[in-house]
């Protein structure tokens, strides 16, 4: 799947609130009025590597200039709606230490297979889950093209 950025601040987030909130306030997306998503580039398009399903809102896996993250999808637009065939899907047990946070990831196998892959991929920046989300962005890359 590929998509383009179209936001890259947090008040483009709150036309999808439930509810009004003041531009200081932290919303459903963990974010403020004021906050920026400053490794995305308005117009820039970016390879999705996976799906992360929050507890309020969805977001795409992507990296922009090698940092990896997991942005709300509603900063982007979906140019090409194919995925890869090798895709995988868990749903979060609820004695997992990210439940309620995170309900469901959908991407490479190792991201589902692992029940610590995205903490160590986006929260720790472990070294080895970094490279193994390259390799297989790689791989996608070749699949797609």
């Amino acid at each position: 799947m590929k998509v383009r950025c179209l936001y890259n601040k947090g008040e483009a987030l709150r036309i999808y609130e439930y509810k009004p909130l003041r531009e200081d306030m932290i919303g459903r997306f963990g974010a403020t009025g004021y906050s920026e998503y400053n490794g995305l580039d308005i117009g820039a398009e970016y390879l999705v590597m996976g799906l992360i399903i929050f507890e309020t809102y969805q977001a795409y896996l992507i990296d922009s200039n090698g940092f990896i993250s997991a942005s709300p999808c509603q900063l982007f637009d979906v140019i090409d709606e194919k995925t890869s065939s090798n895709w995988n899907l868990r749903t979060i047990d609820k004695n997992e230490d990210v439940y309620p946070f995170i309900q469901m990831i959908i991407g490479y196998p190792e991201l589902c297979s692992d029940k610590k892959a995205y903490e160590k991929l986006i929260v720790e920046k472990e070294e080895e889950a970094q490279r193994i989300y390259f390799r297989r962005k790689i791989e996608l890359e070749l699949e797609l093209s």
